[in-house]
């Protein structure tokens, strides 16, 4: 699909490999979510995602480039309690209840959603008119009759509240969650908790240590232990409240493969057993922890999640990284030792007035701070 406006023209594109990396580079610059990144997903198999990206060209050169990926959405993800059940109560009627197929703008996986655009480029009022109309009319194209704009930061809702006028509405996402660890030593950060946080962290941190032998092992190569670390990964998987995605074996061997030095495999062993691991990124001075894998029989006991909070904190800075994105959900414990709460926001939009109007209403109720208590207190 290609589109035409003055100078400006977009084209929606069904592999990264019709982008050239110098071109992804020149838009988006160092961020984790790379080019390499992008071509990881698009080779791991993720049979409920589809990934496209809208190229708006002035003459023939890129000036922006926005990932989008397509799946079906339950609108309803962040539900629980009685509205879960009454929602799961009409899905025994109508099984799609909620559930609407989706183009998202965004990444599936990302701390916040990001639009590539050349620092050079001084028309950027231009380009969120050509933008609408390429999603909306591929929407069309593919009968995805919602569109989203994922997870975008606070400073990026200077330009995209502008998306309300054209009948999206602005939701609050779950956050994000950001350590600044501006300390010389573990010891120093301890001491910025408050006294019973630092207590209990010490405390669970001995008692691991007592309990057994702890090594950590830090990796870039998984291939011989991507069994169990897989095992791991669905152990979490299943047990997860909210879930938006389903990863698979490949994707773990892709990112290995494809990312490089950008990506490390923390792996936890309680006697010589695998017992939890860790998918972190590591770009400039920062540490995203993606994903996690525990075997619960032996991680509760160990303590495992306070020992790899605690040995991703060293690790940092060990590195000399300055921040830390443990991920979203879980904000309870996160919060206590330290994370701030960073405000995502999502802008959604359904073909049908009637729907949209609905959603409108609906999207008072969905609210993270409606179903998560740490984030409302």
């Amino acid at each position: 699909m290609q589109v035409n406006s003055e100078r400006l023209k977009f084209k929606i594109l069904d592999n990264i490999d019709k982008i050239s990396r110098k071109d992804w580079d020149v838009v988006f610059g160092e961020i984790p979510e790379s080019y390499s990144f992008y071509r990881a997903l698009e080779n791991s198999d993720l049979a409920e995602f589809s990934f496209y990206y809208l190229v708006i060209y002035r003459d023939d050169e890129i000036v922006l480039i926005a990932p989008l990926f397509l799946t079906d959405f339950n609108l309803d993800i962040a539900v629980e309690g009685r509205l879960s059940k009454v929602i799961g109560s009409i899905r025994k009627v109508f099984p799609r209840f909620l559930i609407f197929k989706t183009l998202f703008c965004g990444s599936p996986f990302g701390e916040h959603g990001v639009l590539g655009i050349r620092q050079d480029f001084k028309e950027g009022y231009k380009f969120i008119p050509l933008l609408l109309d390429g999603i909306k009319n591929f929407s069309t194209e593919i009968n995805a009759p919602l569109a989203v704009f994922k997870d975008f930061l606070k400073q990026d809702t200077l330009f995209l509240d502008v998306l309300m006028q054209k009948g999206y509405s602005r939701v609050e996402s779950f956050p994000a969650v950001l350590l600044e660890l501006n300390f010389s030593s573990f010891e120093e950060y301890l001491e910025s908790l408050g006294s019973s946080t630092r207590k209990n962290l010490n405390k669970k941190l001995k008692q691991a240590q007592a309990r057994g032998k702890i090594e950590v092992k830090v990796l870039k190569d998984i291939e011989s232990q991507i069994d169990q670390i897989f095992k791991l990964y669905e152990n979490t998987y299943r047990g997860g409240a909210t879930k938006f995605e389903r990863l698979t074996k490949k994707f773990f061997l892709q990112v290995a493969h494809d990312l490089g030095s950008h990506a490390r495999f923390f792996l936890y062993y309680v006697d010589d057993r695998l017992a939890a691991f860790n998918l972190c990124f590591v770009y400039d001075n920062l540490l995203i922890d993606k994903f996690i894998g525990f075997d619960y029989d032996i991680s509760n006991p160990y303590n495992l999640y306070f020992v790899s909070w605690a040995y991703n904190i060293r690790w940092c800075l060990d590195n000399s990284l300055r921040y830390y994105y443990p991920g979203q959900t879980d904000y309870e414990p996160k919060i206590r030792l330290g994370g701030k709460l960073i405000a995502l926001y999502a802008y959604l939009r359904h073909k049908n007035m009637f729907i949209n109007f609905l959603i409108k209403l609906l999207i008072l109720l969905l609210k993270p701070d409606n179903f998560d208590e740490d984030i409302r207190k």
